[in-house]
């Protein structure tokens, strides 16, 4: 049987589709092959091995392009850091020489101000020496100190960084310079400092380390009494102290008393207001009174206070001027027998021919 015969029989589509589904299975063995069999697709390797080795290609492709993005970022800023550094060097070059202008200029300015202050010392000290001096003989009459001691009949022998030294009715004193009136002191300039430094030279008068025991003794006495002085002078500024806070509390107390005393007239009025009623009420007279009588006290007690400071005041400075003419005998004195001692000290002259 041909061919033709295949086709034209009963049998030839039997055949026909048979050797069609041979060749259909042939083709389906092929492509399994190339699909699932690594050694047909050239590299031993599946399709899902290849797609698989390939997303990990891509995925480290994109990281090492993000790390090129970062890389990239962070030269940029070291980029824009270095022009920064660049700037500030420029501007540092900039503000040392402005610093150095500028410390120049403070240096000239403080070397001007010192120069000011030198030519101010000078004209103070120019001004001290002519005044001092044009005021030595100067009749002041009455003059009363900031502690409150009056002197009559003043005449200024000498005037120094301590004080003024003056002459009155009961003899020859010194007034500290802090202890004048404003206005003196305004006018003669005392500079603090020095008078530090010249009372400390003048005490060292009655600290004398002389082997002779009458200086010694003289000096023992005089610092004695210039320490009492002091003692005296400090209270006496306490004691001014306290007279001015009582007078200064003497309006709160008076107040005070006013208060209670109306409030004490208001309660009698009261009083005779109720007198026949059947309900009396509470009657504050007695508790009222026994206020007024502890808030009087309060003032009279006060203003004997102020009497007390003004009689220690007063015998405080009677005190005090004793005791400074007795200091002022004691450095006379001192003075004639350091010189009575220079002079025996002194190699005798030479007997003329």
């Amino acid at each position: 049987m041909g061919f033709s015969d295949l086709l034209t029989s009963s049998r030839g589509p039997g055949v026909i589709g048979t050797l069609l589904a041979l060749l259909v299975l042939v083709g389906f063995g092929t492509l399994y092959m190339f699909v699932f069999d690594e050694g047909m697709q050239g590299g031993k390797q599946t399709i899902e091995s290849v797609v698989r080795h390939q997303k990990e290609d891509i995925q480290s492709l994109k990281e090492e392009i993000g790390s090129a993005k970062r890389r990239v970022s962070e030269g940029q800023v070291l980029k824009e850091q270095d022009l920064e550094i660049t700037r500030l060097k420029v501007r540092s070059g900039l503000d040392e020489k402005q610093l150095v202008e500028v410390t120049a200029s403070r240096d000239e300015a403080l070397a001007e101000i010192d120069a000011a202050k030198a030519k101010w010392e000078e004209y103070k000290d120019a001004y001290r020496a002519s005044e001092w001096a044009a005021a030595e003989g100067e009749s002041l009459g009455e003059l009363k100190t900031l502690t409150g001691r009056s002197f009559s009949k003043v005449i200024i022998t000498k005037v120094s960084h301590i004080g003024v030294e003056i002459t009155d009715e009961t003899g020859k004193r010194r007034i500290d310079g802090s202890d004048l009136p404003q206005a003196l002191q305004d006018r003669f300039q005392f500079d603090e400092d020095q008078k530090t430094a010249d009372t400390k030279k003048e005490d060292d008068t009655f600290q004398d380390l002389s082997d002779n025991v009458e200086i010694a003794s003289l000096a023992k006495k005089g610092q004695e009494k210039l320490e009492r002085v002091a003692k005296l002078n400090g209270e006496i500024t306490a004691a001014n102290g306290g007279i001015q806070d009582a007078k200064s509390n003497e309006p709160n107390l008076m107040r005070r008393v006013d208060s209670i005393r109306a409030e004490l007239a208001e309660e009698a009025a009261k009083s005779a207001n109720r007198a026949g009623r059947r309900a009396q009420g509470i009657n504050k007279t007695p508790q009222i009174r026994e206020a007024l009588r502890v808030a009087e006290n309060r003032v009279s007690g006060n203003r004997t206070q102020i009497r007390d400071f003004e009689r220690q005041i007063a015998s405080n400075k009677r005190e005090a001027t004793i005791l400074e003419r007795e200091v002022d005998g004691i450095k006379s004195e001192i003075a004639k027998l350091k010189k009575e001692l220079a002079a025996k000290q002194a190699p005798a002259s030479p007997a003329q021919p």
